[in-house]
C-alpha cells in the first residue's frame, strides 16, 4: 500500500517527458481550434490559409531550432565542448522524440488547416 502512494505521489509532482507533450499537444490543439474560429470569423477561408501556414511555419521552426544551435552563443559553444556521454546522448535523444510528437501532431493540424482553408476558398468561389 505504501510504494502505491508513493508512486502516485511522484507522478503528481513529477509527471513524465510524455505526459507533459501530451498536455502541450491538447492545449495547442485547443487554441487552434479557438483562434481558426476567430480567423474565420474575420477572414473566411482565407483566414484559415493563413492560420494553417503560420502554424506549418511555427512548427517547422521549433523542429530546427531543436536539432540545431542557432543564436551567435550557442554556435561556439556547440563547437567547443567536449564529448558527451553515451547516456547523456541518450536522454537528449529521449527528449527530442518526446517532443517530436507534439510537433508533428501540430504539423498535421496545420496542413488540416489549410487544406480546409483552400476548400472552403474553392467551394466560395464556385458558388
Amino acid at each position: 500500500m505504501e510504494q502505491t502512494w508513493a508512486s502516485c505521489y511522484a507522478l503528481l509532482v513529477r509527471p513524465s517527458i510524455h505526459a507533459a507533450a501530451n498536455a502541450v499537444a491538447w492545449a495547442v490543439l485547443i487554441g487552434l481550434i479557438c483562434v481558426a474560429f476567430v480567423m474565420v470569423v474575420i477572414l473566411g477561408p482565407f483566414g484559415l490559409i493563413l492560420f494553417g501556414l503560420l502554424t506549418l511555419f511555427v512548427c517547422t521552426s521549433a523542429a530546427l531550432r531543436e536539432t540545431m544551435p542557432i543564436g551567435s552563443v550557442a554556435v561556439p559553444e556547440a563547437r567547443t565542448t567536449r564529448e558527451r556521454s553515451p547516456e547523456q546522448r541518450a536522454a537528449t535523444a529521449e527528449d527530442r522524440v518526446a517532443m517530436d510528437a507534439p510537433l508533428r501532431f501540430c504539423r498535421w493540424c496545420g496542413v488540416v488547416l489549410l487544406v480546409a482553408g483552400v476548400a472552403g476558398f474553392a467551394w466560395q468561389r464556385l458558388q
